[in-house]
Formats: structure tokens, sequence, C-alpha cells
């Protein structure tokens, strides 16, 4: 095959962006260790520059309009129109920069290298907005599990004027961020009903604005999962279409899309490869090195990328269980959360699932899943521990 003329004109851009991509372990321990300091820095954000509560004055709003104005700029190319990128970077700059670095400095690399290979020219202009892009997204992303943590927090504190800001926050993201990212995949894998992941993120934000609205928060630190980890499906469905339209694209003439699609597929996969280190670190590393553009694309292969998916959300739920398991009995609120974690984790394979039972028997599971939810639920710890081993052994024989 021939290489695409859109690879690295720079081996110290290479090596940069390498260093942006890598080193899951790393960032999976940045994801939890630095999970109060992200909630502290959402909170007194927002706290600083909207003294009268609003979500119009929220850091938030900002850092989605500078965002927009980022793409705005960026998507001129896709007319042929010249871009301003002292715009995009004195923008980047001003408005996300200092904050993205406080929630995780790769994220920041990554959408730095894009800016910078996008103005020099040593990177194909396409390729330099998807590293922007999907950089910021994964900024977005984890931004967001911050807020869910200050509305908990602020609730806590009696602050409720303050927690309900920041669930506002939450829902601006959903509907600026997110919610387009979902469309996009809900349409390409044709999910419908309670497949949809669309129609799951309304419905996650909409139990937890109840819950919030009664103060009940520990259904709403429940219900934030269905939120939290439908988004994350949706980053991960967006990363395995791209695996299987490069290999698509790789057996067609339409090699000089490859390395923006390879660069999509690792944007996307930035914003969930740290959590997904926790459930299988080879397999999180391996879909770095796969994604990671400076890889020849022919090397992405669509069953395998599947394959290393399916063995870290398995990974995933097996930890949600075992933590499940070693709970004592007062520790309801924290196994209610875990259990609802892991039926979601495993609702996100759903399609894998399909494919390796069949209809019936994945149905089977998700009902089993649901009781073991229950059992949590109403402490029953026999019964829950009956169907967990049932659920695992069913998710072992598929993942191998």
């Amino acid at each position: 095959m021939k290489k695409s003329t859109m690879l690295f004109t720079s081996i110290t851009l290479a090596a940069t962006v390498l260093a942006a991509c890598g080193n899951d372990s790393e960032n999976a321990a940045n994801t939890g260790s630095n999970s109060q300091e992200q909630t502290n820095s959402a909170s007194q954000s927002s706290e600083t520059q909207s003294n009268d509560m609003t979500i119009e004055n929220a850091v938030t709003t900002k850092q989605v309009e500078a965002y927009q104005k980022m793409l705005d700029e960026l998507n001129k190319m896709k007319e042929n129109e010249e871009v301003d990128w002292d715009l995009i970077e004195s923008t980047y700059s001003s408005e996300l920069k200092s904050a993205v670095n406080e929630i995780d400095n790769e994220f920041d690399t990554f959408i730095t290298t894009g800016i910078q290979a996008g103005k020099s020219g040593e990177l194909d202009q396409n390729v330099a907005r998807q590293m922007i892009d999907k950089g910021t997204q994964s900024y977005f992303y984890q931004k967001q599990k911050s807020l869910q943590q200050a509305v908990i927090d602020a609730k806590d504190a009696k602050k409720d004027e303050k927690a309900m800001l920041h669930f506002e926050e939450v829902k601006l993201l959903t509907e600026k961020v997110f919610v387009p990212t979902a469309e996009k995949r809900d349409s390409y894998y044709e999910l419908e009903g309670d497949s949809s992941l669309v129609e799951n993120i309304n419905n996650g934000l909409s139990a937890q604005e109840d819950a919030l609205s009664e103060g009940d928060m520990e259904n709403f630190a429940v219900t934030k999962q269905v939120t939290d980890k439908s988004i994350y499906k949706s980053y991960y469905l967006a990363a395995n279409s791209y695996a299987e339209k490069i290999e698509e694209a790789v057996g067609s003439d339409e090699t000089e899309e490859l390395q923006i699609m390879q660069t999509e597929a690792l944007g996307f996969y930035q914003a969930i490869k740290g959590s997904l280190s926790g459930g299988d670190e080879e397999a999180a590393q391996k879909l770095s090195e796969l994604f990671d553009i400076s890889n020849d694309p022919e090397a992405i292969k669509a069953d395998e990328v599947s394959n290393l998916f399916e063995k870290a959300f398995a990974g995933k739920i097996k930890g949600y269980h075992e933590k499940v398991a070693e709970l004592d009995e007062n520790n309801l609120s924290e196994g209610k959360e875990a259990a609802m974690e892991a039926n979601v984790f495993l609702k996100a394979i759903e399609m894998p699932l399909m494919e390796a039972l069949g209809e019936d028997e994945t149905n089977a599971v998700y009902e089993d899943a649901q009781s073991w939810f229950d059992a949590v639920s109403n402490n029953d710890a026999e019964e829950a521990n009956k169907l967990s081993e049932q659920i695992l052994t069913t998710l072992e024989s598929v993942v191998e």
C-alpha cells in the first residue's frame, strides 16, 4: 500500500505526539488521584466567576463558547477558507489551557501539538483539527465527571444553589458536546430505544434532576452512572467505528482519509483510555499503539480493536463486582453505585454480547444484572453473590 501523503514530516513532532498519547497507567493514576483536585477546581472556578450563580456566567459556559469559537474557525478548512491559527491559539490559551492542564496535562499536550502542527503546516490541517476537537472533548468529559461530584459536595454542604449551578453545567456540556457525538454513534450503529446512547444519556440526566430536586443524593450518585457511562460508551463506539472505517478504507481508494480517521479514533480514545487501563492495562496500551497516528493504518483490524475493548470492559465489570462483594452492609450506598457502574459497562458491550451469545441469552444476562442490582440494593448478599458468579462466568465465556 502507498503511504498516506499526510504522514509526519517531522520526527520531533512525531515524538511529541507519541508522548502525548502514551502512558495509560499514569493517566489512570491521574484520573483517580486528582479526582478531589478536579472537583475543587470545578467548584472554585464556577464560584469565582459566577457570583450570581447563573449558568450564563459559569466558567463552563465560557469554555464551551471558546470551544465553539475554535471549531467555527477550524471548520473554515472544509470550505477551503484560510484558518486563523493565531485566533485558535490565543482562544485556547486564554480560555481553556490552564483548566485542561488541571484535569490532565496529556490532554493539553495533545491539543497544543495539534495547534502548533496545524499552524506550522507539519500536519495536514484536517488531522490537526481533529486533535484539537477531540482533545478538547476529552477534557470536557473529565470535567463533567468532576462537576458531577461537585454537585454532591455542594449539596452535602447545604449549598443548594451552587449544587444546581453545577448540575446546569453538566447539562450544558451534555447538550453542546456529548449529545452531538452520541447522535452520530446512534446513527452509525442504528441504536434505538433502550440501546440509544442519546436516550440513555437524557434518561440519566432526567433521573438525576429528579433526585437532586428531591434531595435524594444517594439516588443521584447511582443515576449519574447512567449519564456518565452512556457518554463513555459513545466515545468507545466512536473509536471502534473508526477502526471499522479504517480497515474498510485501506482496501479502497480512500487512503487520503486514513490519517484523519486514525486521529479521530485516537482523539475519542483519549477520553477513556485511563479508565480502560484499570480494566485491562495490556489491552488499553495495545489500543493506544494501534490508534497512534505514527502507526501504519494497515495494522488496524476492526475485530482486534473490538476484542481489545471487550477485554478492557470485562476487566472493569469484574472489578466492580469484586468491589460490591467486599463491601459490608453499612456501605449500601457505595454498593448500589458500584453495581450500577458494572451494569452500565455491561450494557456498553451489548453488541459484541449479542454477536457471541444471541439475543435471548444476552437478554438473560441483563435480567440477571438487574436482579443482581436489586439484591445489592436489598442487602441480600447470598443472592447477590450467586447472580454475580453467573454473570461473570458468562462474561468470561465471551471474552477470551
